[in-house]
C-alpha cells in the first residue's frame, strides 16, 4: 500500500511537471506569435507624410512653369519673319501681317506680362546684338508697320479678313494673344528699336 502511494505521488509529480513544461512553451510561442503578428502591423502602417512624394498638381491659370522660361530663348524663330522686307517693299503688307502673327503668338506662349521688362529686354538686345547692322536697320524700319499690324489683329481683326487669308494664316487663331502679353513686348520694342526713337 505504501508503495503504491509512492507510485501514485511520483506520477503525480511527474504529470505536474509536465503540464508546467506544456504551459511555458506555449507561452513562449504565443509571445513569439505576438511578436510576429505585432511585426507585421507596424509594417502595414502608412509612412508619415514627410516621406511621400509632393503632389503639385497643375499650376494656376495664368502662371507659367520652368518649361515656358525657354520660350525666350525661342525669340529667333519668333522675330524671323520681321527680317528680310520693310516699307515699300512688295508684298509688305502681308509680311506685316505674318510678323505680328509670330510676335504675338510669342507674347502669349512666353507670358510676358508675367515677366520684368528687364527680362524681355535682355532677350531682345541678345536677339538683336547677333545682328548685322543691315538686318538691325532693316528690322527698325519694318517695326514700323508690325507694330500698327499686331494692334489691328487684336483690336479690328475683322477688318484685315483678306489681308489674313492673302497672308495664308488661320483667323480662328487670331490674334491669339492677350492684350497685356502684347503691350509688354510693344512697350519694350518702343523704347529699344533704333527706328521708334528716330537713330536711324
Amino acid at each position: 500500500m505504501k508503495h503504491t502511494r509512492i507510485l501514485s505521488l511520483v506520477l503525480c509529480t511527474a504529470l505536474v511537471c509536465g503540464l508546467l513544461a506544456g504551459c511555458t512553451g506555449g507561452s513562449s510561442g504565443d509571445s513569439a506569435s505576438h511578436s510576429t503578428s505585432s511585426g507585421s502591423t507596424a509594417s502595414s502602417v502608412p509612412l508619415p507624410d514627410s516621406t511621400t512624394q509632393a503632389n503639385t498638381g497643375s499650376l494656376l491659370p495664368g502662371s507659367f512653369d520652368e518649361n515656358s522660361v525657354s520660350s525666350l530663348d525661342s525669340i529667333s524663330d519668333a522675330f524671323a519673319p520681321c527680317l528680310g522686307w520693310g516699307p515699300g517693299v512688295s508684298g509688305c503688307s502681308l509680311k506685316s501681317v505674318i510678323a505680328a502673327a509670330s510676335l504675338l503668338h510669342w507674347a502669349e506662349q512666353a507670358h510676358l506680362s508675367a515677366r520684368s521688362s528687364e527680362e524681355i529686354q535682355d532677350a531682345f538686345y541678345g536677339w538683336f546684338n547677333a545682328l548685322s547692322a543691315v538686318d538691325q536697320e532693316n528690322f527698325a524700319e519694318a517695326w514700323t508697320m508690325i507694330e500698327p499690324a499686331a494692334l489691328d489683329l487684336l483690336s479690328d481683326k475683322d477688318s484685315m479678313t483678306d489681308l489674313i487669308s492673302d497672308a495664308g494664316l488661320d483667323p480662328d487663331t487670331l490674334p491669339g494673344c492677350t492684350l497685356k502679353n502684347w503691350q509688354a513686348l510693344q512697350n519694350v520694342l518702343d523704347q529699344r528699336v533704333p527706328e521708334a526713337q528716330g537713330e536711324f
